[in-house]
């Protein structure tokens, strides 16, 4: 292999030796040497953060998968329909993480029970705790990656200065476990989780958001969130200055009286298209 360096006036295909060190590599050509820097390129956006539940994997899922596991299958009444009804009870749940607290079995209880008696169905104490156990379970079988979510994280993390992340409400343990479950942890190491259970803040404070970007070295201002929640994550983020892709599968509406997301999408195709076409 010839190698040539025509501003040192070198030009041999014998190198005795080759040193490296992080970016830079030295060529030895006897009594000459040849010392190369590469630099990484440098991106538009320094990082990209998501939201875990309901972002990275379709929360109904393990829901319909803790319902026929506990009750079996019930007539006319799918999983999806029943996740869709749990979102309008879980305000205690929202507040208690809001508050910087865990939510007591109790409000989870109140939360099945409140959730199925819109259906005619009383479900005991008992069986309420079941049913939410086996929910947050987080048992592989119970979900899975989108193709587009996972093309979605390896183009930015390939494309950002400093990579990605994950902010979310929740214990840290159970969050870690779905991350592995979901193999997000290819993409997504543990000291890049944030966690409210364990920062000791929850969205949509902006402080959670604030300290991930600190955190990975990240201007906020060259950051995006990318969560399923208008009211946790597109105004959370939005509070800490970061931009927001606003993944609303679910096709809620927005309130009126808050800005609106920097981008909103409704499928996982148009979030990796969205993303590809930005985080350049």
């Amino acid at each position: 292999m010839l190698l040539a360096f025509p501003q040192c006036g070198i030009q041999s295909s014998r190198v005795l030796r080759i040193l490296q060190y992080k970016d830079k590599k030295l060529y030895r050509f006897g009594s000459r040497s040849v010392l190369i820097v590469t630099t990484k390129a440098s991106y538009h956006f320094d990082a990209v953060f998501f939201d875990l539940d309901d972002t990275l994997y379709d929360q109904s899922e393990p829901f319909a998968y803790a319902v026929k596991h506990v009750l079996g299958d019930l007539k006319g009444i799918s999983g999806a329909q029943l996740f869709e009804t749990s979102r309008l009870h879980s305000q205690e749940v929202f507040a208690a993480f809001a508050r910087g607290y865990r939510p007591t079995d109790t409000v989870y209880i109140h939360r099945m029970q409140d959730t199925f008696a819109d259906y005619g169905i009383h479900l005991d104490d008992q069986t309420a705790l079941k049913l939410q156990r086996v929910y947050a379970g987080n048992t592989a079988d119970a979900m899975h990656l989108d193709p587009s979510i996972a093309r979605a994280l390896d183009w930015c993390s390939h494309h950002t200065n400093r990579g990605l992340g994950i902010i979310s409400n929740g214990k840290l343990r159970g969050q870690i476990a779905k991350v592995e479950a979901l193999g997000v942890d290819r993409w997504i190491s543990a000291d890049r989780i944030f966690v409210s259970d364990a920062v000791g803040v929850a969205k949509p404070k902006p402080e959670i958001f604030s300290l991930a970007c600190r955190q990975v070295r990240a201007d906020p201002e060259k950051s995006i969130y990318v969560g399923d929640a208008f009211a946790l994550d597109v105004i959370g983020a939005t509070r800490a200055r970061l931009k927001s892709l606003w993944y609303n599968h679910r096709l809620r509406h927005a309130p009126t009286s808050h800005p609106k997301a920097t981008w909103e999408v409704h499928t996982a195709p148009e979030l990796y298209a969205t993303l590809k076409s930005n985080v350049i």
